[in-house]
């Protein structure tokens, strides 16, 4: 190759680099843009809501991806704290090399998309919109480098949030025994008709708590004692919920059916069953805070 040929390509691959980094910083607005964790968080409800996750299962999805998620993002708010040291079990979050140029809205992204791949079973829906998202992204003009450096930074968070949930004892307690219905005790809970569903997680407990070492920091009064005595608060209780159910006005009926946030309903017609799928509680707060979001921005 000649010294000329060489010399044109050295200048050639400078502004070209040049170009794109300017591209780059001309469309930040576009990669800080936080519809981008909205529509990563809808996809991963849409797919909590497909895969039918139980309420306490999707709240520990929901719950992991988005830490990552603020993990990487707190790079570019120096005023926000880490959780680590104030969650259970997190030690401290790897941190970027501060001599190199990231961006972080992408790594916070990935490191988001990647840990609700994990934690979720049809993963295929996730993956498909992952490759879209990031190629818009990509199409915006991020420099090769910084966009590899993100992700590289986003895997490296990630990995550390997988260790970290690895050790919360959920997957021992796949494997624990199933509720133990107590035939003969009529206070304790019993599958209904006419679906007959077994208890949900059982044992919740036994996996490692966020903030609070034990439900024995909060002390609350005890229910009424178990009485089907008609004189008793229990049974006085228990017909009060009763006659509120059969005279349900209008506007009551609405509000339920708000905050209705049953995973899995069945319908009967006569012989036939089908069921219909929604949000859980935990994905209903989500999109409230969505709501918030948008309106504070």
């Amino acid at each position: 190759m000649s010294i000329k040929i060489f010399q044109f390509l050295l200048i050639f691959f400078f502004f070209s680099s040049c170009s794109s980094y300017e591209e780059y910083k001309n469309n930040l607005n576009a990669y800080e843009n936080p519809n981008l964790f909205h529509e990563s968080m809808q996809k991963l409800t849409d797919v909590i809501v497909y895969d039918i996750f139980s309420p306490p299962v999707a709240s520990r999805i929901y719950v992991y991806p988005t830490i990552a998620a603020y993990e990487v993002l707190i790079n570019d708010y120096p005023k926000y704290k880490s959780f680590a040291g104030q969650l259970n079990g997190l030690n401290d979050v790897p941190k970027p090399d501060l001599n190199k140029e990231y961006s972080f809205p992408v790594a916070s992204l990935h490191a988001f998309i990647t840990i609700g791949k994990d934690l979720i079973f049809s993963e295929d829906k996730i993956n498909e919109f992952q490759k879209d998202i990031f190629k818009k992204l990509k199409e915006k003009g991020i420099p090769k480098d910084i966009y590899d450096r993100s992700i590289a930074y986003g895997d490296e968070v990630a990995n550390h949030i997988k260790k970290w949930y690895n050790e919360d004892n959920y997957k021992q307690t796949r494997s624990f025994p199933k509720y133990t219905i107590q035939r003969d005790d009529e206070e304790s809970w019993k599958p209904t008709p006419p679906d007959y569903m077994e208890g949900i997680e059982p044992h919740w407990n036994k996996i490692r708590t966020l903030v609070i070492d034990s439900s024995n920091q909060f002390i609350i009064t005890p229910p009424p004692k178990f009485s089907l005595d008609k004189t008793s608060k229990f049974y006085k209780d228990l017909i009060e919920v009763y006659e509120i159910g059969n005279n349900l006005t209008d506007e009551q009926k609405d509000v339920a059916s708000f905050w209705d946030c049953n995973p899995y309903v069945s319908h009967h017609r006569g012989h036939a069953m089908f069921a219909t799928k929604k949000i859980t509680p935990g994905g209903h707060w989500i999109g409230i805070t969505k709501i918030a979001s948008k309106k504070a921005e």
